[in-house]
């Protein structure tokens, strides 16, 4: 294992022909990759990081979306982090910023609550990353930062209450729990325009 984390951090992190966030990467904040748009841009070529706004969701379109963070560098693996002077410490604030700029867009939107008693209504924000492995397809580091709630807000199998779901067992009599299904869709296009230009300028805050 120790000489599998040596290869990886030798590894080339400069951008690759052919992959999609290493072409977003040099894209200036407002601008559009033909996917999303560029919402936040921290650091440089090899300390920073760009986010963009989603034009998809797997919530409700009318008052969710997703906002994709990533390093401008083609880094794949989370350990890779230690090997660059100030990529942690901008993905720290990268992220914190992100998160400050959604909730305050989900308050102004109406979608929150302050008063909010129920969890549901609360200010979650979840995020997913993934990390390859040796072995797998060297993707480019990606977290996706989203509302937690509704269909896509379900308990996962890290969260506590996943084990509290009633449990059902099939005809071979393994066991499962039942989860609703998750399927992404566009949002407005006139929300999400909206939804950019509202991200960019709390951002630059």
């Amino acid at each position: 294992m120790g000489n599998e984390a040596e290869k990886l951090a030798k590894e080339s992190t400069s951008r690759k022909k052919g992959c999609n966030w290493c072409a977003e990467a040099s894209l200036e904040v407002g601008k559009g990759s033909g996917y999303g748009i560029v919402i936040y841009r921290i650091g440089d070529a090899n300390d920073g990081w760009f986010a963009t706004l989603s034009p998809k969701t797997g919530g409700d379109p009318k008052k969710d979306f997703t906002v994709q963070l990533m390093p401008c560098a083609h880094l794949t693996h989370f350990s890779q982090m230690d090997s660059f002077p100030g990529l942690a410490e901008n993905y720290g604030i990268a992220f914190s910023k992100l998160s400050k700029a959604m909730t305050t867009v989900m308050m102004k939107e109406g979608s929150l609550k302050a008063e909010a008693a129920k969890r549901e209504e609360g200010a979650a924000i979840a995020a997913y990353g993934k990390s390859t492995t040796w072995s797998e397809k060297k993707e480019h580091l990606h977290i996706k930062l989203f509302p937690f709630r509704g269909a896509i807000g379900q308990p996962y199998t890290v969260d506590s209450s996943f084990g509290k779901k009633e449990s059902f067992r099939d005809s071979s009599d393994k066991e499962f729990v039942k989860m609703e299904p998750v399927r992404k869709v566009m949002l407005a296009e006139e929300r999400f325009n909206k939804l950019a230009k509202e991200l960019i300028a709390l951002l630059k805050e």
